[in-house]
């Protein structure tokens, strides 16, 4: 009994040991069924274009398709040329994500690139970290190349010089500038030609001289007239002068014949000195008078109350010394009364002391 019961409790354990390979594989079976339904990671690399330029700007995209639970992350655009080889990424997109059907997410990042490579480039696998849950791992995108079309042309030969510059319109405010200075040039010129014009202006107009009086008696009345001046007022100095001068130059014109009105101080000043019947003491005089209306005219010189007095003696000393070396005019007769003469050689040397 013993026996067959022992014996029929090993044929029963023999059966269960034949079963537990089966059971084994069953399990197994079991378990994969899950791994092979999980959604696998799917990478692309996507490119704009199949040849392109030297410099010329092109996109590279990166797609990694995974399951819900599963991140990755892209290069970042300074990586370098150990990720990205001899493609130089300018810039990269943010990462988009796209949802799939069956639980299954689609990241991608799109980088702005160009290459200086000759004939062709490789866009190199770049790496891409995923990250499952406590998992980390890397694994690197399909590698793809570009055909790099040459800028030269089949028959170019040997190096060509540096090609001129090209063209660039001129920024507006580059006129605007050149405007303004024109303008203010412009400006300067009108300015100083209503100075001197102003200058001309001021002197009033020369007085038509009576023919019935010499040189010597519409001088010396001319001069007489501008003792009546107010030079206490700044703008009434400039005509004092003004007309002080034309006096003494009207006066050598008659007298003398001297183009004084049409030439320089200097060039009066020399005339004066190389005449013989021009006493030396009257030219320095003349020149002195004609050398500060000339200051008080063009220089804007400001002469005091004593310069003023002082011009107007040197002025009367000068004609009445030329006068008297001059020959007696015939005397002219206005209302049947002889005009008077030049004063006596003695009243001249009074004047000249006194200038």
């Amino acid at each position: 009994m013993w026996s067959s019961k022992y014996g029929f409790a090993e044929e029963t354990m023999t059966q269960v040991l034949r079963l537990v390979p089966l059971g084994l594989a069953l399990v197994l079976v079991h378990t994969a069924l899950p791994i092979q339904a999980q959604p696998s990671l799917q990478l692309q690399t996507r490119v704009s274009t199949d040849s392109v330029v030297i410099g010329e700007r092109f996109t590279v995209s990166l797609v990694a398709t995974h399951g819900e639970g599963t991140t990755v992350a892209f290069p970042t655009p300074d990586a370098g040329p150990v990720v990205f080889g001899n493609v130089d990424v300018l810039d990269r997109s943010g990462i988009h994500t796209r949802r799939l059907d069956n639980n299954r997410v689609a990241d991608s990042v799109a980088y702005t690139a160009t290459t200086f490579s000759l004939d062709s480039v490789r866009v190199p696998a770049v790496p891409i970290q995923v990250v499952s849950g406590s998992d980390t791992s890397i694994t690197s995108a399909p590698a793809r190349r570009l055909t790099v079309v040459s800028v030269v042309g089949p028959d170019a030969k040997g190096l060509h010089g540096v090609a001129p510059p090209a063209p660039f319109p001129r920024p507006l405010w580059t006129w605007l500038l050149l405007g303004l200075v024109v303008l203010g040039l412009v400006a300067g010129l009108a300015y100083l030609w209503w100075r001197r014009r102003q200058s001309s202006e001021t002197a009033p107009a020369q007085r038509p001289l009576q023919e019935d009086k010499t040189p010597y008696e519409a001088a010396t009345t001319w001069i007489r007239q501008l003792e009546s001046y107010d030079l206490s007022d700044p703008a009434a100095v400039k005509p004092f002068y003004v007309e002080l001068s034309n006096a003494l130059r009207v006066y050598l014109a008659r007298e003398l014949e001297v183009a004084a009105l049409e030439r320089t101080t200097r060039e009066v000043v020399d005339v004066l000195e190389a005449r013989p019947d021009v006493p030396t003491e009257a030219g320095a005089r003349i020149r002195a008078v004609l050398e500060l209306a000339d200051l008080v005219k063009f220089a804007d010189a400001h002469p005091n109350a004593s310069d003023h007095e002082k011009a107007l003696r040197e002025a009367r000393a000068a004609l009445d010394t030329i006068e008297a070396t001059r020959p007696q005019h015939s005397p002219s007769t206005e209302n049947g009364s002889p005009s008077s003469g030049p004063a006596p050689p003695e009243a001249v040397d009074d004047v000249a002391s006194a200038g």
